[in-house]
């Protein structure tokens, strides 16, 4: 029999064996270490000046330094061999150059302004090191010829994606890997979105109705959606430097994460005033920013604000999104430039709203949601003078979001029963403390303690309902790591080794809303009703992660080969973990034009508050109801039962990811080519479970006599509570090729080429069984029990091929760019796959609410009949989309050197492609963005 726990603890006793290696080979031989010293500079009016806090990093190793306020820098104990040196510094030109180790001289580094003027203007997303996995890099001057209004803008610059119109409408996620018609909730909670150094969270995000009622878990008046990803509207652009996206396989240092991750830097430095104002037909914003040095060896501070406002439909002014920011952010070097530290402050306000519509007299819908935040943020690196110990490094993030949402409508044909109480069992009248009895004095009401003054409500067939939800988020998170350094035979080693933890809560006052005007039901859970519920009895989130990794540089039969490989462990809370091992692999193939790629990862996301303590799932069941009878004594009374949805057995969501690819690099042109493969593994969802249908005896009750107050029993029927619970039942295969080709400037018509796009296929299913009742709607005597059908019964296929062709043009002498950018879907399709869909395999007794097997043979007697579903087997048809083409075009044209202007015109052809549907041959689906444009002018003062 194996010896299961030796299983659990050997990944444990693994980490531990790489420890002891590690530390007992530091201090390996140092022969063949040198020192780097260099001086980074930049003209000024013509004259040579230094540049301080520049950033200088040493690839494949990872050292990292900033240069002094002489400029100058220095690297010690760096091996024999060729590294790649890495420059930057805000509003310049990233130097990247390859050096051959030992230098003979000490290097002299000037930085170049970063302006529409050079000859290579890079405003594409570019590959970045193999060591990160896949990896898309996005520079200032892409951001700013873009005119992204949000970070969720970035996507159309990856492998796969397409040109979107900017608009703040809506909550807006990042979305990795997603196929042509859209990316999902799941993947951008999965998605760790990182500012500074420190992932932003939605984990305590409780803005939503009542899942477990509903299903779903909108954000209530438009807000963040909490089974979501971060809304990254409330991520401006004005003040970033460079956004990395991990496609791929993030490094071990990364946890809490299933998709990929978005990491954000922010502008830290000196630079001038930039007042920008952009427009277009949804958004209008205006921001301005400044860099300044504060003196000797005071550091830099980097201060901006913006302001936007956005309606979608002009003719529907009464709803609109508003959203402003103040952002600082503090750089400085001490101790003999050995520790480099920022510190950054946030504060941001977003709000949708709809007003009341004065031609609407039938709804009378009005809601709002607004945010506002301040955040804390620093991190740091600490540089030693030690061969082995080469940093310190440490990140934290501190965050405080007060979320308000309000919704409102007058709802119609509202009539239902609404009970006061929240205990189990309860039995209310509509009268505070009146007790009733049946013909034998047994008292048919059932009153708790201190419940005298509550009752029951028969709610009005047309009232105005208001409810509200107020929640107060903090986000906490601490990290520490450290690099080390050495040698190992012929190999060189930077080992990262450090942890992390993280905190989410919600002590918000909750959901509330007036007991007589409660949200309107949902007539699919019979006999539901919501209550009011307040957070601050909501536990707190708590995670702990320790990872190490190790970057290897070696060189096998005279190539060079990198890998990354790590180890992370996560601990989620109440007994959940997860060991996730990570490993990308690079091998120089043909040294400076072929590099093979491989790469292996098992990502784990922690379920949410929404996920881990959900609300009671509350039932109110009508016994009585006289009251329209027209009696002055018409009673109404009710039961009200109350059931836990909270799973204690919910797991930890995985993603397996594998990738394998090539780098073909031919002079300055660049072909990246990456098959990959990931299977999500117990995916969150809220949802029907086994556990979510409950048994309850429905009885009801009429008058002895007219003149009676003593009542008597007329019906007693078996029904089953239905409700949803959080699982881990869904489950994505994906796989596809991503490939991106970068050509190499042709001089003689001044335009780069840069072919990208992306196929991908995958399949969505549920491990459940699929519960169907085709009775949910009937009266208490006629309803069924639930028939329950084979798991994976339904299988969802989605399949897209897209590519984008970019063509820039530039004039360096006059500062102009033109970017014409091809969209084409060569293939939009998808389908369903059935299983056994017509016959359940199992029900869920109404009587006793236990499962049994289900005989076919019964499936025509009427107490069974109403489990059999009717099939319409319309979706297996694929839905395949022909060919179809977006042509856009961005324009960025600097005016000497104190003004630049934007323009950018999206379907600008204006073509709408009509298709008749492969389903159903009498519709037909209209392709393609609507026409759109933009102008964007900054000044800089």
């Amino acid at each position: 029999m194996p010896n299961y726990h030796l299983y659990r603890i050997r990944p444990f006793i693994g980490l531990c064996y790489l420890l002891i290696l590690l530390f007992f080979s530091f201090r390996g031989n140092a022969q063949d270490r040198h020192t780097i010293q260099g001086l980074v500079t930049e003209m000024v009016n013509g004259q040579s000046r230094p540049v301080r806090s520049a950033s200088i990093v040493l690839q494949p190793y990872g050292f990292t330094t900033v240069s002094d306020a002489n400029g100058a820098f220095s690297f010690t104990a760096v091996p024999n061999g060729a590294i790649r040196m890495q420059i930057s510094y805000v509003g310049k030109v990233t130097v990247d150059t390859v050096l051959q180790v030992p230098l003979r001289s000490k290097l002299d580094i000037l930085l170049s302004d970063l302006s529409f003027r050079l000859r290579e203007v890079d405003v594409l997303a570019r590959s970045a090191g193999q060591a990160k996995g896949s990896t898309s890099y996005i520079g200032q001057n892409a951001i700013a010829h873009l005119q992204a209004n949000s970070l969720a803008d970035m996507m159309s610059l990856l492998p796969g994606g397409l040109t979107a119109n900017p608009d703040l409408t809506g909550a807006k996620q990042f979305n990795i890997r997603s196929v042509a018609d859209g990316g999902s909730d799941a993947n951008a909670f999965g998605t760790s979105i990182i500012i500074n150094g420190s992932p932003l969270s939605n984990n305590a995000n409780l803005q939503s109705l009542s899942p477990v009622m509903t299903g779903g878990a909108a954000g209530l008046g438009g807000g963040g959606i909490p089974r979501g990803g971060i809304d990254t509207r409330n991520i401006p652009m004005y003040n970033v430097e460079s956004v990395e996206v991990i496609r791929g396989i993030p490094g071990a240092r990364y946890g809490d994460i299933a998709s990929g991750a978005v990491i954000v830097n922010q502008k830290a430095g000196r630079q001038p005033l930039l007042v920008e104002a952009n427009t277009n037909p949804n958004v209008y914003s205006i921001n301005a920013s400044k860099g300044m040095l504060l003196g000797q060896d005071q550091g830099a501070l980097n201060i901006g604000s913006t302001y936007a406002y956005n309606v979608s439909d002009p003719v529907q002014s009464y709803r609109y999104y508003q959203r402003a920011s103040l952002d600082a952010l503090y750089s400085n070097s001490y101790l003999a430039n050995r520790l480099s530290n920022t510190l950054g402050l946030t504060l941001h306000l977003g709000r949708d709203s709809r007003r009341l519509n004065p031609d609407d007299e039938i709804t009378r819908i009005r809601s709002s949601a607004q945010e506002k935040g301040i955040s804390i943020n620093t991190r740091g690196n600490y540089r030693t003078e030690k061969d082995w110990l080469r940093s310190l490094d440490y990140a934290a993030r501190l965050s405080y979001t007060h979320k308000s949402g309000d919704y409102q409508e007058q709802y119609t044909a509202a009539t239902a029963a609404y009970s006061m109480t929240y205990l189990d069992g309860t039995i209310l009248s509509n009268q505070p403390g009146l007790r009733l009895y049946d013909a034998n004095g047994i008292e048919i009401t059932r009153i708790p303690d201190g419940e005298e003054d509550k009752y029951a409500v028969y709610l009005p067939s047309t009232y105005l309902g208001k409810h509200h939800i107020d929640g107060k988020e903090l986000n906490l998170f601490l990290n520490a790591g450290a690099q080390f350094f050495n040698r190992l035979g012929a190999t060189e080693h930077s080992w990262n080794i450090g942890a992390d933890y993280r905190l989410d809560a919600n002590n918000g006052r909750g959901k509330s809303f007036a007991d007589s005007l409660p949200p309107y039901r949902n007539l699919q859970y019979v006999n539901s009703a919501y209550r009011n519920r307040s957070y601050l009895d909501v536990p707190a989130l708590h995670q702990l992660g320790l990872y190490i990794e190790d970057n290897m540089v070696a060189q096998f039969k005279g190539h060079n080969v990198s890998i990354a490989a790590g180890l992370r462990y996560d601990y989620f809370g109440q007994g959940r973990s997860v060991w996730a091992p990570r490993i990308n692999a690079s091998m120089e193939v043909l040294p400076d034009l072929l590099t093979l790629r491989a790469g292996y990862g098992v990502l784990a996301k922690a379920p949410s508050l929404l996920y881990q303590y959900p609300e009671n799932a509350y039932f109110d069941y009508v016994n009585v109801n006289e009251m329209a009878s027209g009696r002055e004594d018409a009673v109404f009374m009710t039961t009200t039962r109350v059931f836990e949805t909270q799973n204690r057995e919910l797991k930890i969501e995985t993603n397996v990811k594998r990738e394998l690819g090539l780098d073909f690099k031919l002079g300055k042109s660049k072909l990246n080519i990456t098959g990959f493969k990931e299977n999500r593994d117990n995916g969150y969802g809220i949802g029907n479970t086994i556990q979510s249908f409950r048994p309850v005896q429905f009885v009801q009750y009429e008058r002895v006599n007219s003149t009676s107050s003593a009542f008597k029993e007329i019906s007693s029927d078996a029904v089953l509570a239905k409700f949803n619970r959080p699982h881990n039942n869904n489950r994505l295969d994906k796989a596809g090729v991503e490939f991106q080709l970068d050509l190499a400037r042709i001089n003689s018509i001044r335009t780069q080429f840069g072919l990208y796009g992306a196929y991908i296929r995958q399949k969505a299913y549920s491990a459940d069984y699929f519960y169907y009742d085709g009775q949910s709607g009937a009266g208490a005597n006629s309803r069924t029990h639930i028939g329950l059908y084979e798991p994976e019964m339904t299988q969802v296929y989605d399949r897209s091929l897209v590519s984008t062709l970019k063509m820039v043009h530039n004039i360096p002498k006059i500062g102009l760019v033109v970017t014409l950018t091809t969209d084409i879907i060569w293939n939009e399709s998808d389908w369903t796959v059935y299983g056994n869909d017509s016959i359940p395999v199992k029900y869920i007794n109404k009587n006793d609410g236990q499962v049994h097997d289900f005989n076919p043979e019964n499936r025509e007697k009427p107490e069974f009949k109403a489990l059999l579903r009717p099939v319409a087997r319309t979706m297996e048809t694929v839905e395949s989309y022909p060919p179809m083409v977006n042509f856009n075009i961005n324009l960025t044209k600097e005016i000497k050197d104190f003004m630049r202007v934007s323009f950018f015109a999206n379907n600008m052809f204006r073509y709408h492609q009509v298709v008749r549907s492969d389903r159903v041959r009498s519709d037909y689906h209209r392709r393609n963005i609507p026409f759109f444009f933009g102008f964007k002018m900054g000044v800089y003062l």
